[in-house]
């Protein structure tokens, strides 16, 4: 979904907006008026919470990255999130690696390091700060998922509506620090107003895909079937745009899928033995 979020900034609706009024959409159209939220009883889980805050940051921290930064190498430091959820579940859930989760963490680590290594630079970090932002964006990525596996009690509804809230929180509190004027928002056309209500119907269908999946699927496996947005976004790219990836960047998303891959065969981590 990234082209519309371009497309969108052109008309100076930037991350922000454009943020703001997809997850009003969501939370109106998908929270109230289809599932009847309000009525069903909220958790006061901490997981709950953050599961909406790590939403919020992910979503607005990539589209944000995406409009400003490179499309594929954006995308490709967004999903190192196989990594990441290796880790959290290791830490949250009490998972521990098995061979395959091994594998799928040094492949990881392989493929950040060839994308971003530059020798004339040293150290292989994200060359600006939109890649920090995706960077950053792909660990909430994987804290949502974590968190999701933690709050399955919850009514997925309600998982979803806080998700929802949580990314539209994360965008007022941007407008508010980026003091963003809202004028291009209000003299928005007819046909950017559709785009935008249209992407927040996307947003409201593909979050309760993610959150039933979930329910039959580790988060690891959850991040399998979303890699193929890296696919789609590394074809859209040289389609719509002028970018091309480094043959280091090729082979960097090549470990990266491999590993992904490789995680999508695991039984899941393997849960720790409780103690004695």
């Amino acid at each position: 979904m990234w082209y519309p979020y371009r497309w969108l900034a052109g008309l100076q609706i930037g991350a922000d907006l454009a943020q703001m009024a997809n997850y009003v959409v969501a939370c109106c159209l998908g929270g109230l008026l289809v599932f009847g939220v309000m009525r069903r009883p909220w958790s006061t889980s901490w997981a709950v919470w953050i599961l909406g805050l790590s939403a919020g940051w992910a979503n607005i921290g990539y589209v944000f990255a995406v409009i400003k930064g490179e499309v594929v190498r954006i995308t490709l430091l967004f999903y190192l999130a196989p990594l990441w959820t290796l880790l959290m579940d290791r830490w949250l859930l009490g998972a521990r690696f098995s061979r395959s989760g091994w594998l799928v963490f040094l492949l990881s680590m392989a493929g950040a390091v060839t994308i971003l290594w530059r020798p004339e630079l040293g150290m292989p970090w994200p060359r600006d700060r939109y890649e920090w932002i995706a960077l950053s964006g792909g660990i909430c990525f994987a804290l949502n998922n974590v968190l999701a596996r933690q709050a399955r009690e919850v009514d997925l509804a309600v998982r979803a509506f806080s998700i929802w809230l949580g990314c539209l929180a994360v965008s007022v509190v941007a407008l508010l620090l980026l003091q963003t004027d809202l004028t291009p928002l209000r003299q928005a056309s007819a046909s950017a107003w559709m785009v935008l209500v249209g992407m927040g119907l996307m947003l409201v269908l593909a979050s309760l895909g993610m959150q039933m999946g979930l329910q039959h699927f580790g988060a690891t496996q959850a991040v399998v079937i979303m890699l193929f947005e890296l696919v789609v976004a590394t074809f859209s790219a040289s389609l719509l745009t002028d970018e091309t990836l480094l043959p280091s960047e090729w082979a960097g998303a090549a470990m990266i899928a491999l590993a992904t891959l490789f995680s999508g065969h695991m039984s899941e981590l393997k849960a720790a033995a409780p103690a004695a």
